[in-house]
């Protein structure tokens, strides 16, 4: 569950091979970081809808955010909306919102249980075929069905059982919906990460606060959101650093296996880089949480530099 997070990713942390966190990098970033200007990872304009509908498209958004990333020498899937050419999550969030706007049901869970990758794919209306494709479809057809089994086949049903409790909220999706349960199995032990479902409840708090409704409470429990972009940012940073093979092979589009050594030791060491930020900026800044560290790196990375090294490349529905 969301609260194993910490402890079952601590254990490869501190026995990691591959990967480290570099503490005179980590100490340089707090000593300069401001609160001024910190980034925010959002997108699309669901503000224009009501609760409801803006809780249901993010949640169809967290089914099918994942692996966005080409092979070297492809096509990145990309969309075009009002002429503008978008790719990666925010190319699907927006590709979703659009679906919404012209009257696709994305709501209905009937529609979602019954949703074939043809479909999706011409709703899509993307330059190439979205990697998964076929994995994205099987969760939308999964939130349809477990929608209808088990909370009437409504998306605020979810949401009204958390009670408001972020923690809670996590867990539901962990417990509820397979495709949201991040755990791997490694050396015999569980580690568990669960980047979507903490985000979604992320994105749905940001979607209450901008109505001026009250926060979710139990936000400061949310770890790291472990991906390929914020590691990415945190080896531009220097703060994670890489053996030198690990570093040859992504810097060499290498895919690096899901459930491998070398991709835990990633995702778990970026959990705890930004445990160890939080804990650096304390003294300065003791209400600043995890996630936003987690979401200032997200949104720093989308500015593209000519000094930034490639990401990690894993083929999983995970992030």
């Amino acid at each position: 569950m969301q609260q194993d997070i910490l402890p079952t990713t601590k254990r490869i942390a501190e026995s990691a091979k591959f990967v480290s966190i570099d503490r005179g990098a980590l100490e340089e970033f707090c000593s300069s970081f401001s609160l001024d200007g910190m980034g925010v990872a959002e997108f699309g304009d669901v503000a224009e809808l009501d609760i409801p509908e803006s809780i249901g498209l993010v949640r169809i958004f967290n089914c099918v955010n994942f692996c966005f990333w080409a092979r070297r020498g492809e096509e990145k899937w990309a969309t075009k909306i009002n002429g503008e050419v978008i790719d990666g999550a925010a190319g699907i969030f927006r590709a979703i919102e659009e679906m919404y706007k012209n009257g696709v049901p994305l709501l209905d869970a009937h529609f979602l249980q019954n949703l074939n990758q043809e479909k999706f794919n011409e709703l899509l209306g993307g330059n190439v075929e979205i990697p998964l494709l076929d994995e994205r479809v099987k969760s939308l057809n999964e939130a349809g069905e477990v929608l209808l089994r088990d909370f009437d086949g409504s998306f605020m049903k979810v949401f009204e059982s958390a009670k408001w409790d972020t923690v809670e909220l996590t867990n539901i999706f962990i417990k509820f919906f397979p495709s949201f349960n991040d755990r791997v199995t490694f050396e015999g032990k569980e580690i568990d990460f669960h980047k979507r479902a903490q985000l979604n409840a992320d994105m749905i708090n940001c979607q209450l606060t901008k109505r001026g409704e009250k926060e979710l409470f139990n936000l400061d429990k949310l770890t790291a959101f472990a991906d390929y972009k914020v590691p990415q940012m945190l080896r531009k940073l220097e703060i994670l650093k890489y053996t030198p093979e690990l570093a040859a092979r992504v810097d060499a589009f290498q895919e690096i296996d899901m459930g491998s050594r070398e991709e835990i030791e990633i995702r778990a060491v970026t959990i705890w880089a930004i445990e160890r930020m939080k804990e650096a900026l304390k003294s300065r800044f003791p209400l600043v949480t995890t996630r936003q560290l987690n979401d200032h790196l997200w949104s720093l990375g989308q500015a593209k530099s000519s000094h930034d090294k490639p990401y990690h490349r894993t083929k999983t529905i995970y992030y």
